[in-house]
Parts: C-alpha cells; sequence; structure tokens
C-alpha cells in the first residue's frame, strides 16, 4: 500500500509540476532614441492599425547596436508620426540571438505624438569581428500583431 501511495504521489507531482506554463519574463520599458553609425536598422514599418487616411501613424523598426567590446543588443524603435494622438502600443516583442539570452517583452506604453522611444533587449556577448545576425520585433496595437525586420551587424575588430 505505500509503495502505491508513493508512487501516486510521484506521478501527480509530475503532472503538477510538468503541467506549469513556462514563466513569461519581465516586460523591458521604454527609452529615448539616439542614433549613431553602431546601430543597424531596418526599414520602418507602418502598423496597420494606426493607419487613418490623411494622417501619420505609428511606425516601428528593428535595429542592432553593436559595441567595440564584442557585445550587441537589439531594440525596438517605435515613432508616432501622427499630429493628433497617442498610440497606445499594447505589446512589443524582441528577437535577438535567443540562445544567449537578447529576447525580451516591452511594456505596455503610450506613444505621444511625435516621439519615438526605443525598447532595449539586454546586451549579449557575440565576440569581436563577428556577423550578428538580424533581430526581428513585433508590435501589436488594436490586438493585430506586426512583424518587422532589421538587418545583419557586424561588432568592431
Amino acid at each position: 500500500m505505500r509503495r502505491w501511495l508513493k508512487a501516486a504521489t510521484v506521478a501527480a507531482s509530475l503532472v503538477l509540476f510538468g503541467a506549469q506554463s513556462a514563466v513569461a519574463s519581465d516586460t523591458v520599458g521604454w527609452k529615448t532614441v539616439s542614433t549613431n553609425s553602431n546601430w543597424y536598422c531596418g526599414a520602418y514599418v507602418k502598423h496597420s492599425e494606426s493607419y487613418e487616411i490623411g494622417m501619420f501613424g505609428l511606425n516601428f523598426k528593428a535595429c542592432t547596436v553593436v559595441n567595440s567590446s564584442g557585445g550587441a543588443q537589439a531594440v525596438l524603435v517605435a515613432q508616432n508620426a501622427n499630429e493628433l494622438h497617442l498610440w497606445y502600443m499594447q505589446k512589443g516583442r524582441v528577437v535577438f540571438e535567443s540562445q544567449l539570452g537578447g529576447d525580451i517583452w516591452c511594456a505596455a506604453s503610450n506613444l505621444e505624438s511625435g516621439l519615438t522611444r526605443g525598447c532595449y533587449a539586454p546586451t549579449v556577448p557575440v565576440g569581436k569581428c563577428q556577423r550578428v545576425d538580424a533581430a526581428y520585433v513585433e508590435m501589436t496595437i488594436g490586438g493585430v500583431t506586426e512583424r518587422a525586420y532589421g538587418r545583419p551587424a557586424y561588432t568592431p575588430c
């Protein structure tokens, strides 16, 4: 009887712990953006949920920033080109060097008219004189998620 009870307890523990979903990482807040020659960016994408006839909407793009120490990080850059109102960014995501821990979720936030902000992923070590894969980013507005792609970068030698 004790063996059966012990086996049942172990099985129940495996079911309980095995059935739990992965814990989501903390979200990252938005900061100001100041680019220079160490930034490698893809083209801006206009989010379809921000389109209004005769108005500018919310644009977003993926960038990779490299440093002289052999580190790189990706940034989701969002730009509110609308002169009349803010955009509510429900969710953002950066996918970059996943095996090195470069992926993050961006906090929900309002983006005021005329502002540009970035959601910065952590810096990951890729080494000097290395080609760095392009990041991609996702932006959700009004329940619609769209994607933008960056371009490959190279760390300085």
